[in-house]
């Protein structure tokens, strides 16, 4: 948004009518470990409205959950879950249970072999975006907590695109 103010598309006065309580929300592909925790809640959820006892989820079905991108981000989960739920017969989501897209890696736009880097960032991210959390956004105890250096923190925090003060202000809000 702070882009769209600057090119004047949007409005500096309603950004900051808004702008009260930000939240950073990774999107699903970011926070793997979110998945199986929705699962299970949407899970609940879809059983309770639909009179169904479906008790969880098969361990293909969990692999292909977790390995799929997500590229609606929760809604599409959702979604993915309640159709699920809706076509199960017995106790046990399966992976043929679940939408095509998740069905196939070219479908899916999934590999079948993982990016070292890729997985390796990804995961680095998290953790520093975990130890910010931790320690409320102080750059210098969050590098302590993950052994490194603040100077790299910083460079990591920068590479990543990530905003320490989101930390700090959720902190303040959470108190």
């Amino acid at each position: 948004m702070e882009k769209a103010i600057a090119e004047k598309t949007f409005r500096e006065d309603l950004y900051y009518r808004l702008n009260v309580f930000p939240i950073y929300l990774p999107p699903l592909r970011e926070r793997r470990s979110d998945i199986l925790l929705l699962a299970e809640h949407f899970l609940e959820e879809f059983n309770k409205e639909y009179g169904k006892d479906v008790c969880g989820f098969s361990p293909e079905a969990i692999d292909m959950l977790m390995q799929y991108h997500w590229p609606g981000n929760v809604r599409e989960f959702k979604n993915c879950i309640e159709r699920a739920v809706l076509i199960c017969e017995g106790e046990m989501i399966e992976s043929y249970h679940l939408p095509p897209t998740l069905q196939t890696v070219e479908s899916s736009g999934s590999t079948p072999y993982l990016s070292l880097t890729r997985e390796t960032e990804r995961l680095e991210k998290e953790m520093i975006i975990e130890a910010l959390k931790a320690t409320k956004g102080n750059c210098s105890q969050a590098a302590k907590q993950l052994d490194t250096t603040l100077r790299i923190m910083n460079y990591k925090i920068k590479k990543y695109g990530i905003d320490p003060k989101v930390f700090k202000e959720w902190a303040r809000e959470c108190v």
